[in-house]
């Protein structure tokens, strides 16, 4: 989809493929150029792959990945994406802004439209700018396994700990003693509070999914009333 076009997480950088209808004039004369909006992002989105073809082992690399067409040689790339470049302002002014950027990182995206005010709500809070979570141990993987780290911490200090209370100056010692009682009982509660959270967050995954889920079927009802009012197809799916 287009909206993850250059944007990248870990070691993945997504691209959407450049359709051959955008290199086609009449295309923008008869489709982009009646709607502003719809053209700076079309303009945008092509003046992207100017920057991402600039050589011919761009171009070659293009083709093995499928990102763009076989037919688009070098010879007819080169003259095309310089005149995409000599067509837009110097300021970036005439494309959507959210390709002055370049590359973007899901994560900070994900961040900015949770909690970004024209787009907080509960929905965007669970899902960000792209849900990435395909199975509920990945989402506990990326988000908990700093739990493993404080765990470890832990026990390094409880075992430091215990070694201190055998020493004669450590052991008679009041505001040691009384340290080592303290971190013993957070070290006690922290595993059930860490495994009550992500319980907690579990659950109202689940729930929200199920309910994005059925409104999605329910959308999709909706809108493709016909095809499921077809008898064959219902007694396909059952």
């Amino acid at each position: 989809m287009a909206h993850l076009h250059l944007v990248w997480r870990d070691n993945i950088l997504y691209l959407k493929p450049l359709p051959d209808y955008l290199l086609s004039y009449s295309f923008w004369t008869d489709k982009l150029c009646a709607d502003r909006e719809l053209f700076e992002s079309a303009k945008g989105f092509l003046y992207s792959y100017t920057w991402l073809i600039c050589s011919k082992s761009d171009l070659r690399i293009a083709h093995e990945k499928g990102l763009v067409s076989e037919t688009i040689t070098w010879e007819k790339w080169a003259p095309f994406s310089a005149a995409v470049v000599s067509g837009i302002n110097g300021d970036l002014s005439d494309i959507n802004p959210r390709y002055v950027y370049g590359e973007l990182r899901l994560t900070r995206l994900n961040i900015i439209s949770r909690f970004c005010t024209n787009t907080f709500e509960f929905k965007t809070i669970i899902r960000g700018y792209e849900y990435g979570y395909r199975q509920y141990s990945t989402y506990l993987e990326r988000n908990f396994k700093w739990v493993l780290t404080a765990f470890i911490y832990i026990t390094v200090v409880l075992a430091a700990m215990q070694v201190g209370l055998a020493t004669t100056k450590l052991n008679e010692n009041a505001m040691f003693n009384r340290a080592s009682y303290v971190f013993t009982m957070f070290s006690i509660l922290a595993p059930i509070i860490s495994l009550t959270i992500g319980s907690f967050f579990i659950l109202v995954l689940i729930i929200f999914n199920l309910r994005y889920a059925l409104s999605r079927r329910a959308i999709s009802h909706k809108e493709f009333a016909r095809s499921f009012g077809n008898e064959s197809l219902q007694a396909y799916s059952h």
